[in-house]
């Protein structure tokens, strides 16, 4: 938290969060930009209420917070924090995004024009997953999360899928490419949502709630390691890489989403690492001594 601290020192002394002029207005300021698939980690003086161009967010009791900005999103973001009688109001216009297409080709047919009872079995778990998307994880939000598993990223997130020659939906999460069996592990502290032995389209899945409406969702596995309800703290093992449901090749389909808001994970990660402690420095190596000279 030092890191953070003085970031706020700095934009308190450039005049961006209100200065003395302004005491008893409630602070309010973003690590992120204001951009499509963007999550952001927000401050706002605690206690303070805020909102969102009217839709009410519940910070950590610290006043840090957690905001979305949907893939298609566009127009303007009206924040409004208010305490004792006091309001600070800031708008940004959302930035706009250029994003890949992507073509996989190799799937099984079926997957990308699926049977009318296939359909029906897409659209209810569909609706199972959403309806795990909507529960609520009962703990504060951690602030610090990591790569889940280590590998080639194969997919992007915000990419036209052209699947075996058809357009499909948008992909919506980081695909991250290992040999099958790799463990994957939990980027921060959860609360399990939902575990899925055999979806259609995703395979082996796993829901993790995280606080403050973030879910983090993992898919394809060929293995899992978690049970429906259970906490699981930082780096404990969800499952391991594979290739069930829709996929042609070992990866891991990695999703993050804020309330039904799907955000690109790397941009997730890149605003999350500033409140993770600097990584220990590897100790140099010393040279060997020469060795003696014989007389």
């Amino acid at each position: 938290m030092k890191r953070l601290f003085l970031i706020f020192m700095f934009l308190l002394s450039a005049g961006t969060v209100p200065a003395a002029a302004e005491a008893e207005n409630p602070v309010l300021f973003f690590q992120g930009k204001m951009r499509q698939g963007e999550m952001l980690f927000g401050f706002v003086t605690p206690g303070a209420e805020l909102r969102v161009n009217g839709e009410k967010i519940t910070p950590r009791k610290d006043g840090w917070f957690a905001f979305g900005i949907g893939r298609d999103e566009t127009g303007t973001l009206t924040f409004s924090a208010e305490k004792d009688g006091q309001k600070t109001v800031r708008t940004y216009p959302v930035s706009p995004r250029k994003w890949d297409i992507q073509r996989v080709d190799g799937l099984p047919q079926n997957t990308v024009t699926p049977s009318a009872q296939e359909e029906k079995r897409i659209i209810e778990e569909a609706v199972l997953t959403q309806k795990a998307r909507q529960k609520k994880a009962d703990m504060p939000l951690p602030l610090c999360f990591s790569m889940p598993v280590q590998g080639r990223i194969s997919g992007v997130f915000g990419s036209q899928r052209i699947m075996n020659g058809t357009p499909g939906n948008i992909h919506s999460a980081l695909d991250i490419a290992n040999k099958e069996g790799t463990k994957i592990t939990a980027p921060a502290d959860g609360i399990v949502l939902l575990v899925h032995e055999d979806m259609f389209l995703s395979g082996k899945t796993v829901l993790i709630g995280h606080g403050q409406d973030v879910v983090s969702s993992y898919i394809h596995m060929s293995k899992i390691a978690v049970k429906e309800g259970q906490k699981i703290k930082k780096g404990q093992e969800i499952g391991r890489i594979g290739m069930t449901g829709r996929a042609t090749g070992p990866h891991l389909h990695w999703g993050v989403s804020w309330k039904n808001k799907r955000i690109d994970p790397q941009a997730f990660l890149k605003n999350s690492e500033k409140f993770c402690p600097p990584a220990p420095k590897k100790a140099a190596r010393k040279a060997p001594k020469p060795p003696k000279k014989r007389s």
